[in-house]
């Protein structure tokens, strides 16, 4: 069993207060698996003033018929969806095309690579992660993304921050080799439900590495928790918006705009919104006043997918609503800034 150091509780307090300042940040994503990570990365990429991305670590997710069909990925109304679509396409689960966690690391990989030249950022800052999730709950996936985060946090004199926009695996890795840069780093994680939702989480960031998930609940790594359902969920656009704002302006606004477009849940142009979930993470440390925010005990992530409140559970911070309107204005902005030049 891995033990953590225990972090001052007038410590932790101080590191998960908002942020004022411009802050170090490793990104962590599984970008491919969906749009919403290029969203992401653009807009840490365009916000220098307050974010230095020292980091973009890939990694893993995957996609199976088990995964999809064994309700920790989906909720119920998604999953109703998504059978309604496969019939229409005559499939079902089980034809569902897998993606083994290797694979999606190097697609995600390859993306980082192809936005870094996009936005004009240095190839140098990429990292692999894990090809694959964790055993257990004690044995790390040791990779490139998990070396260079702990030597990025050892390094640091102030806490770095890391944005996890995908499972947690090369995250948790990390604590489990180097358990002493638990105090040295803040972790926001969108995933799940409200800590305080009685019945059992469905999510895809969570599903992927449930081992992982549990590393990084119970390290007592200061943790800043944005549930995507229904707080990131607010987070929706529509075809003519991002048409209206993207399409035509600059290389990046369009770069988006074609990922947008060609995505599946983009069709019905005028009846459908589709959530950009990611950018939740960005948003906190551009300007946290953009989220309301409380200070909860960190939840237990139980067997059955549920959250737990046993007593003694350090304090985390969770968001419990977002100002669409202002994320979404803020990226826009510095999207038709980038054009401009």
């Amino acid at each position: 069993m891995v033990t953590f150091p225990a972090i001052d509780p007038e410590r932790r307090l101080e590191m998960l207060e908002p942020v004022e300042g411009p802050v170090d940040l490793v990104l962590d994503t599984d970008v491919t698996n969906e749009i919403d990570d290029q969203f992401a990365i653009v807009w840490a990429a365009l916000r220098p003033d307050r974010i230095n991305l020292v980091a973009l670590h890939a990694c893993p997710y995957s996609l199976s018929p088990e995964l999809v069909g064994g309700g920790a990925l989906l909720t119920p109304l998604d999953e109703r969806s998504i059978l309604a679509n496969l019939e229409a396409m005559g499939m079902t689960v089980a034809q569902i095309p897998v993606v083994t966690p290797e694979t999606g690391v190097t697609r995600a990989r390859a993306e980082l690579e192809s936005m870094a030249d996009l936005l004009g950022l240095d190839r140098d800052i990429i990292r692999t992660g894990a090809d694959a999730y964790l055993p257990s709950e004690t044995q790390p996936v040791v990779s490139e993304a998990t070396e260079h985060l702990i030597d990025l946090a050892r390094a640091a004199t102030d806490p770095l921050h890391v944005a996890a926009i995908g499972c947690p695996t090369n995250i948790a890795s990390a604590l489990l080799v180097a358990p002493d840069i638990v105090d040295k780093i803040v972790v926001n994680w969108t995933s799940g439900y409200p800590s305080f939702w009685p019945r059992k989480n469905a999510s895809f960031n969570l599903a992927q590495d449930l081992h992982a998930d549990r590393v990084l609940l119970d390290s007592g790594v200061p943790l800043v928790y944005l549930p995507g359902y229904y707080v990131g969920e607010e987070l929706r656009v529509t075809h003519p918006e991002i048409q209206h704002h993207l399409d035509g302006n600059g290389p990046i606004g369009q770069f988006l705009f074609d990922i947008y477009d060609a995505h599946p849940l983009s069709g019905d142009h005028h009846a459908r919104s589709k959530v950009i979930w990611d950018i939740i993470n960005i948003g906190w440390l551009l300007e946290p006043s953009w989220l309301t925010t409380q200070l909860v005990p960190t939840p237990v992530l139980g067997r059955d997918l549920r959250w737990e409140h046993p007593d003694g559970r350090p304090m985390m911070r969770e968001a419990i609503d977002v100002d669409r309107d202002a994320m979404f204005g803020d990226l826009y902005r510095v999207v038709t800034e980038a054009g401009a030049r």
